[in-house]
């Protein structure tokens, strides 16, 4: 079943039926303001953070569904009847009304066909200014003049998110509402800049600030009373909940259009005139509009393919990218799942995310960095959630202490011991480093002095060795990575025992940074953090290898999990991936151990993480038994570790293989299996729940999730095998013997390569010959041509 389609030339994703099962979500926004939104303009407009800073306020989990949002009303003032352009709230008969969806790369557009009447509502945020445009525009199809009022609609939140949820006491007695010369200024007591703005390019005939006057009583956003009875009260008040309403009546000839730009924006009533003034401009409005399109080509044009595989050239040329990228700029806790309850950043997830993209969006990946190194202590491990701006040292101050600022605390509640320490936080953060250094050639970085999250500083550099150390010290009496609180499982928590993928991703790190050394002279630490990853991969082989597969850790009483005497969680995929991933894993091994992956974890739907499912609670092992079976971490496809499958499965050269794990992920190809599915297509997830479940293949928690990085990183760096190294772009392609091959360009530190891979032998792996501008070369490397110069690179596979 299809609710949708996909329009690559215009990248958008098209929603032709909007009564989707769940909500289809999309982000605007690419600075500092970030709206959530979904296929019915139902979401929720942030600043800076979605916690201490929410615009519009959103009821997560509600019934209905995903209110309240950013809705414009149309009445048809001759009869009283009126509608929403985004289809709900008032949510007319689809066999009445024809709707449409169209998310797009940091815009969502809404279309209308009702009562002779086609309307558009588009919902951008300017590159330039926190402001949040609704386009808007009409056009009269009825062969006779119309009579109409358009009405917005968004309700304020108490800007933090606690502060809408309880408290109540306070907060409804703490915001206030104005109106002056066409502007709605709200106003929060408690907050000495807590200032917003609602404006058009219009002068309204009828304006209500506050929500239970517009609404009225015993009414919702469905059948507001000022809507049906075409007109506003002039409500303003001090104290109470807020909206911003404007309406304005228009008259329509036969014909005829009308467009109508409504402004909601940080700051007051002067700011409000300014951004009146600026956006009032219809031109220059579709002047930002372009300007955001030229903002998402330039980032697209990084990495651009041509495969026999369509799914994969729709995901990574636009959407994967553009998942990844969301990540970066805003985090995981701004979604309808995470709400902003809870917000910075997460160690683990930030490092990976600023990892996948450094080709697209270098200047956001050094500020991850950066802010990652700050968060990290001496000892060598990372605060495992934390917000950047603790460790600012100019922030502008409040006068008053107030509920809504983000707050600092003390350096000795900052700092968390070892008991709440995840052993692989701080591991990505190497590769992240390495990868963003590959890409942009930026070896100044390493010696940058930062900051420590519990005093002194130290240059990224020595930052880089105190990660590694840590690692080397923390290890069990088997000689593996102790687990602490968690690895990247957090519901496997070993009871602090040792972590298989642990002692995996610091041989990983550990094989990054004696690259990274060697290349820059430092050969002594490349020897001394060479003889320690020897030991790793020696000890490791001979303490989880389990025949056929290997183990995923040791409880801290000894036991061994993860092997082949287990009833339940026999088979994990974190353990066996990392081992191939890493280098651990020789090429016997490897294909043991991947082939084992296959056999006990794959479904239709992707991989899933553990196999068979946990029955039976064991706090030895942790909480993951105790989740449902094929829920989440206990058995279902968890889309973030599926990826590290593809990159394995293409290090040992099985093409098909990790094509056919690529493929079963892929939204793309779930496309028309809604029914099934329900999420979105165009975005991963981050689980489907797994084959013990009774909704297996039903896909949960899009966008926000190391899945669509993670999902980029592979396809494009070991299937499509583009990838950038110290001082050369290496293409070493792992693809389907039935492919004859693909092209590519890829920009790289200012040059652009057209690259054509062909495989006429029929191979999964191996590169014959290489040509760059019609000369050959020898190996697969491609040396760093000059900034500005467009080069022909050709791969003969063999």
């Amino acid at each position: 079943m299809q609710y949708g389609y996909f329009d690559n030339e215009n990248r958008e994703y098209v929603i032709d039926r909007v009564d989707v099962p769940v909500s289809w979500t999309n982000y605007i926004g690419v600075k500092d303001m970030c709206g959530v939104l979904n296929h019915t303009a139902g979401g929720y407009l942030f600043y800076k953070t979605p916690e201490y800073h929410r615009i519009t306020r959103f009821r997560p989990n509600g019934v209905p569904m995903d209110r309240p949002g950013h809705y414009v009303y149309l009445r048809d003032d001759d009869t009283g009847e009126y509608w929403s352009i985004s289809w709900q709230p008032v949510g007319k008969p689809l066999d009445q009304a024809r709707y449409e969806c169209r998310h797009g790369l940091s815009y969502s557009r809404y279309l209308c066909d009702y009562n002779d009447i086609k309307a558009e509502q588009t919902l951008f945020i300017p590159i330039e200014d926190p402001v949040e445009l609704w386009d808007v525009k009409l056009h009269n199809s009825s062969g006779r003049e119309r009579r109409l009022s358009v009405f917005s609609y968004c309700e304020f939140s108490f800007h933090h998110i606690e502060m809408d949820n309880k408290n109540h006491q306070m907060s409804l007695y703490a915001s206030g509402s104005s109106f002056e010369d066409g502007i709605i200024q709200y106003d929060l007591f408690y907050e000495e800049d807590g200032y917003q703005f609602f404006t058009s390019n219009f002068t309204p005939d009828g304006y209500d600030c506050v929500r239970d006057t517009f609404l009225g009583s015993y009414r919702t956003e469905t059948n507001p009373l000022a809507v049906e009875r075409g007109e506003c009260s002039g409500s303003t008040e001090l104290g109470g909940n807020h909206c911003a309403v404007l309406h304005k009546k228009l008259v329509l000839q036969d014909g005829e259009d009308a467009r109508l730009i409504f402004m909601l924006g940080e700051q007051g009533q002067e700011n409000g005139k300014a951004m009146r003034k600026k956006y009032s401009d219809a031109t220059y409005v579709d002047n930002c509009f372009a300007e955001l399109a030229a903002f998402w080509d330039d980032k697209l044009s990084q990495l651009q393919i041509h495969t026999p595989n369509e799914g994969m050239n729709t995901m990574l040329n636009i959407w994967t990218l553009y998942q990844s990228e969301i990540n970066v700029m805003f985090s995981r806790f701004a979604s309808f799942i995470e709400v902003g309850g809870r917000t910075g950043l997460g160690y683990r997830d930030t490092a990976q995310d600023a990892m996948t993209v450094p080709h697209s969006n270098p200047q956001k990946c050094r500020q991850r960095i950066i802010e990652l190194l700050r968060g990290l202590v001496t000892q060598g491990y990372g605060l495992h959630l934390f917000q950047p701006e603790w460790f600012d040292t100019q922030v502008k101050k409040q006068s008053f202490k107030s509920p809504t600022v983000v707050p600092t605390p003390d350096k000795n509640q900052i700092v968390h011991g070892l008991k709440d320490t995840c052993a692989d936080d701080a591991l990505w953060l190497i590769a992240s480093i390495a990868e963003y250094i590959k890409e942009t050639g930026e070896f100044s970085l390493l010696d940058e002095v930062v900051t420590y999250a519990d005093g002194g500083s130290g240059t990224v550099y020595e930052h880089m060795t105190k990660i590694l150390d840590f690692s080397t010290e923390q290890v069990g009496e088997h000689g593996i990575c102790k687990g602490l609180r968690a690895d990247w499982n957090d519901c496997l928590n070993l009871g602090g025992g040792e972590s298989a993928m642990v002692s995996f991703l610091h041989y990983w790190a550990l094989e990054y940074f004696i690259e990274l050394a060697d290349h820059i002279g430092k050969t002594d630490d490349a020897l001394k953090y060479g003889a320690i990853a020897k030991n790793v991969k020696t000890v490791s082989q001979e303490v989880l290898w389990d025949g056929k597969w290997y183990a995923r850790g040791i409880t801290s009483k000894g036991r061994k999990i993860g092997v082949h005497s287990d009833v339940e969680g026999r088979v994990h995929l974190e353990s066996n991936t990392w081992a191939v991933l890493s280098g651990v894993a020789g090429n016997e091994h490897g294909k043991q151990c991947m082939d084992s992956v296959d056999e006990y974890l794959y479904t239709p739907y992707g991989l899933m993480l553990v196999a068979p499912a946990y029955q039976t609670p064991d706090d030895d092992i942790g909480f993951v038994t105790r989740v449902y079976r094929g829920v989440k971490e206990n058995g279902a496809v968890f889309s973030h570790s599926n990826p590290w499958a593809w990159a394995a499965e293409a290090k040992l050269g099985r093409g098909s293989r990790a094509m056919k794990f690529y493929d079963a992920l892929c939204p793309y190809n779930q496309n028309d299996k809604i029914e099934i599915r329900q999420s979105e297509p165009y975005s991963y997830c981050q689980f489907i729940m797994g084959k013990d479940h009774t909704a297996f293949g039903r896909a949960r928690h899009p966008f926000m999730t190391g899945s669509g990085g993670w999902s980029y990183f592979a396809a494009t760096r070991y299937l499509l095998g583009i990838r950038p190294d110290f001082n050369q772009l290496i293409i070493d392609p792992c693809i389907p013997a039935d492919w004859e091959g693909f092209t590519a360009v890829r920009k790289w530190r200012g040059a652009t390569y057209n690259i054509t891979v062909q495989n006429p032998d029929g191979v999964e792996k191996g590169v014959k010959t290489v040509s760059l501008n019609g000369k050959c070369l020898d190996g697969i490397a491609v040396p760093q041509q000059p900034e500005g110069s467009e080069n022909d690179v050709t791969i003969i596979m063999g």
